[in-house]
């Protein structure tokens, strides 16, 4: 199997150890830690210099667990999430990750633990008030986890974040990915979000039927 690079980036680790108090205000200290999200593992490092990383823990893919804390730590400036890396049955590594947005706490949770997209589908059709939005304008995707739009399309808005940004699935073809909020807008009708449904689930029964005739 080969090996691509999905995502990478620059977070903060939480320092548990020199948490402190000061006032009515708990203190996190934080230092640097880089992430390199492959399709098959994850890679913690610090940065050496502008082009070298020192790895210092990496586990498979399916070998991660995630608690987003941000709920249960409010008051506390930034997103953060507990991240455990094992190796079968056993713990390795254990990390808080902070992100000053919450679009970046939560597009890494979705590039390390993404659902599927047919079943996310799925219930989008049985559930007729899942929030949809339609593209007003075409968006060209910057990196791997967005999704490119062309005006009219029409999406399930997954994820909404307070800094703007959407996790949307594409009705038409299923396709997922993050994108500005600022190039969608909301479908507030009910029947105009049933009747996307309905046209959506006519056209792929279409679809199946003419690729069994043939």
């Amino acid at each position: 199997q080969s090996r691509w690079l999905g995502k990478h980036g620059e977070l903060l680790e939480v320092d548990t150890q020199m948490m402190s108090i000061s006032g009515s205000k708990l203190k996190l200290p934080t230092k640097p830690v880089y992430l390199h999200l492959f399709n098959d593992c994850l890679l913690l490092s610090r940065r050496k210099d502008a082009w070298k990383f020192m790895v210092f823990v990496h586990a498979k893919i399916g070998e991660l667990k995630v608690k987003d804390l941000s709920q249960k730590l409010q008051g506390i400036s930034g997103f953060i999430f507990h991240l455990q890396l094992c190796e079968g049955q056993q713990l390795k590594h254990q990390i808080l990750l902070k992100s000053h947005t919450e679009s970046g706490k939560e597009r890494w949770i979705t590039a390390m633990f993404p659902s599927d997209p047919l079943e996310d589908i799925e219930q989008a059709n049985e559930n007729y008030d899942t929030s949809q939005v339609q593209c007003i304008k075409s968006y060209q995707a910057q990196e791997h986890d967005e999704l490119t739009l062309e005006k009219a399309d029409i999406l399930h808005a997954k994820t909404i974040t307070s800094d703007g940004w959407v996790e949307g699935i594409r009705l038409s073809d299923g396709e997922r990915g993050w994108f500005p909020k600022t190039y969608v807008e909301e479908i507030t009708s009910r029947s105009a979000r049933l009747r996307n449904l309905r046209e959506n689930i006519r056209i792929k029964c279409v679809t199946q039927k003419l690729k069994v005739d043939d």
